[in-house]
């Protein structure tokens, strides 16, 4: 008898939903043990029904391959650090008392809370002694509440005369930032004895340590023998109007004995990112060049202890580092970098010399060297798979590309490494989801420069349908689109719509060369406009299934000044999108809280000799209004404050413009809360779909 022949039936693809976004295990902060052979990551899901993000600790056997939670039940949990003998973990939890530290055990026993008071605490670091652990609280600093045992209540940090007044009495800036009041607090660095509980304020006084804004991954480090700690602090009295954050070092003994700091920064622009040779001669750092420029490259500079010279280990390299260790023979410094809509990982001699690119067409946005190997862990991602961990072998890499244009063909993609997925958290949305990846060229933009951008087609693609596209606008404005799994502004949701999805990367972008970068500021509406409208004529002309009557721009923060932009200078959209955008560039000045962003990108304050603010003003051009906008404005947004949205909002009502308004009471520049994400994505894919079907 013949066998029976049997069929699986393979569930059909669909397209990209919203609650998937909220179903996916978002992987970050991992921490490999001391001995190589572990990893304890960081796993982040939303819940609709608490309305909130939770994490959880992980921890992976890389000999095995198996992984389990190590925070299992109810709270969020965080930042796992290795003790130095690799035998437990610190982390954060706000099981109890609000966020503290706990040292979690790995070879039996419950965890145990070693911190407690007021000001909760985060970044826990051990001592190389595994004695104490570093870590960082909000304290408040006010006058009024000098002799208050505790935490102040409101009114005593503001010196109210009434206990129940809720007024703020602010006497000098910078007194909110983001989306918070900071309420007279300020950040410090606390060392606790792990055995005893006894804690200390390394870092007293009224300043942030670590920095309020511009710091790096991590911004306070022990030395190799645990007597020194070196931080970032940035001492100018009016934070708001400088960037001058530096590296600081104190001598330290237990945890009440401090010296005095000294500061080892060797000009006055934007330092952070401390870490110490594994020797201890070293203390390298992230340096910038040029005060009051918070997007200037970030070079790795090298600190001599011994001789207290300072030298630049990545000044020839045309990329700014985002973070970097040391290889544990102290050697080289191992680094990652954006490089042309990816994140690639570079190598430098600590001696100096060339710097060679060990990653290539790949985005890493984390990584740590795995010890007693030659091998890294990185967090990699793409347009249509979300983070996990991957174990990268590096081949002998290959010269950076410091020109902002594509790379000769013939190349290994990742330039030669060798790499090996070790979790699939993400996994699951690619079986169930059908997404298209990037498709990305060049074109001749302004000036003749070539530009970097993409598309994405939709799901269900047919070469033979015309498509209704949406053009997608980045903040920053120095940053840029990556191929990366971004989920505020997920390009696959966008493409769900039946939409092609066109991102650019123009003037102002990240990762293409400091000159490319630098061209946008004091030109907002020229070079980087004309990259934009280039860019798009380039798309409909290469690909002939998109509709060009029924395409619509989208984007926030700078993109969001740019669709404002688009408003007054084109009629080439069928609608808008403007999600905390600037509008009236005079009223953003002098409400927004960074203030050095203002003076470096216009040239000062609207009222100072030279400023070039108004120029480049949408408001100034509201008589040309006529393009459907949907505005977004968070009402707890400093950064681009709310009488931005409200006033687009009122212009396009007066001009009779088609328009409304999707207001947060309770966001700020971003949408958190998993409730507020879906009423997002369901109020601006469906005035897309209404505009453009």
């Amino acid at each position: 008898m013949a066998a029976r022949k049997t069929t699986r039936k393979v569930q059909a693809k669909r397209p990209l939903r919203f609650r998937d976004l909220l179903d996916i295990d978002r992987v970050s902060a991992p921490a490999v043990s001391p001995d190589g052979r572990r990893v304890a990551y960081v796993t982040t899901r939303g819940t609709v029904k608490e309305n909130k993000m939770r994490s959880t600790v992980r921890l992976l056997d890389l000999r095995t391959g198996t992984s389990r939670e190590l925070t299992p039940g109810p709270g969020t949990h965080g930042a796992p650090a290795w003790s130095p003998d690799g035998r437990s973990i610190a982390l954060t939890s706000d099981r109890e008392e609000g966020t503290q530290v706990w040292v979690l055990p790995l070879e039996g026993g419950e965890a145990r809370r070693v911190t407690s008071g007021p000001g909760g605490a985060g970044q826990p670091l051990f001592s190389p002694d595994g004695g104490r652990i570093a870590f960082s609280r909000r304290v408040v600093v006010s006058p009024h509440a000098r002799g208050v045992k505790g935490e102040p209540t409101h009114q005593q940090a503001y010196g109210l005369p009434h206990d129940r007044s809720s007024a703020r009495i602010e006497t000098e800036l910078l007194f909110r930032h983001w989306d918070e009041w900071r309420e007279m607090h300020r950040s410090h660095v606390f060392i606790v004895d792990v055995a005893s509980g006894e804690m200390a304020d390394a870092t007293p006084g009224d300043a942030d340590v670590p920095p309020i804004s511009l710091g790096g991954v991590r911004d306070f480090v022990f030395s190799p023998d645990g007597r020194e700690l070196a931080y970032i602090r940035n001492i100018d009295r009016v934070v708001t109007l400088s960037t001058s954050n530096k590296v600081f070092v104190q001598r330290i003994s237990g945890v009440r004995r401090m010296g005095r700091p000294i500061c080892v920064s060797d000009n006055k622009a934007c330092d952070s990112d401390p870490i110490y040779s594994p020797d201890g001669r070293y203390l390298a750092y992230l340096g910038c060049a040029r005060p009051g420029y918070e997007a200037d490259r970030r070079r790795v500079k090298l600190y001599d202890r011994r001789t207290g010279r300072t030298r630049v280990l990545t000044d020839g390299l045309d990329r700014s580092v985002h973070m970097f260790e040391f290889a544990p023979d102290g050697a080289h410094i191992v680094f990652n970098a954006q490089d042309r809509g990816r994140v690639s990982v570079y190598r430098v001699p600590v001696s100096g010399g060339a710097v060679v690119q060990l990653t290539e067409g790949t985005t890493n946005e984390e990584f740590q060297l795995i010890p007693r190997s030659r091998d890294m862990l990185v967090v990699r991602d793409s347009t249509t798979a979300p983070t996990d961990l991957w174990r990268v072998t590096p081949g002998r890499g290959v010269p950076p590309l410091t020109a902002p244009g594509r790379r000769p063909r013939g190349l290994a993609r990742d330039a030669g490494a060798r790499a090996r997925r070790l979790t699939r958290h993400g996994a699951a949305l690619g079986a169930r989801a059908e997404m298209h990846g990037i498709e990305d060229f060049w074109y001749e933009g302004a000036d003749g420069d070539p530009v970097h951008g993409w598309i994405v087609r939709p799901p269900r693609f047919s070469p033979r349908r015309r498509y209704g596209a949406v053009f997608i606008v980045h903040g920053g404005p120095q940053s840029a689109f990556l191929d990366q799994f971004h989920y505020r502004w997920c390009v696959q949701m966008f493409a769900a719509q039946g939409l092609v999805a066109i991102q650019l990367n123009p003037r102002g972008s990240s990762g293409y060369g400091e000159r490319f970068q630098d061209q946008i500021s004091l030109d907002w509406g020229g070079r980087c406009y004309e990259d934009l409208m280039r860019g798009l004529d380039h798309v409909l002309g290469r690909y002939p299934f998109i509709d060009p009557d029924r395409v619509g721009a989208a984007g926030a923060s700078f993109g969001g000044f740019m669709v404002n932009w688009f408003l007054g200078h084109t009629d080439r959209f069928r609608a808008i999108v403007s999600h905390d955008g600037i509008f009236q560039a005079e009223t953003m000045a002098y409400t927004t809280d960074e203030l050095w962003f203002e003076r470096w990108e216009h040239g000062g304050m609207p009222h100072e000799k030279g400023a070039d603010s108004l120029r480049f003003s949408p408001h100034a051009h509201v008589a040309r209004f006529r393009t459907p906008t949907l505005v977004i404005q968070g009402e707890q947004d400093f950064r681009c404050p709310a009488s931005e949205g409200i006033s687009l909002f009122t212009a396009l009502q007066v001009m009779g413009v088609e328009s409304k308004l999707l207001y947060f009471p309770d966001e700020g520049h971003w949408v958190q809360r998993p409730a507020n994400q879906e009423v997002w994505y369901a109020t601006v894919l469906g005035w897309l779909r209404d505009h453009l079907r």
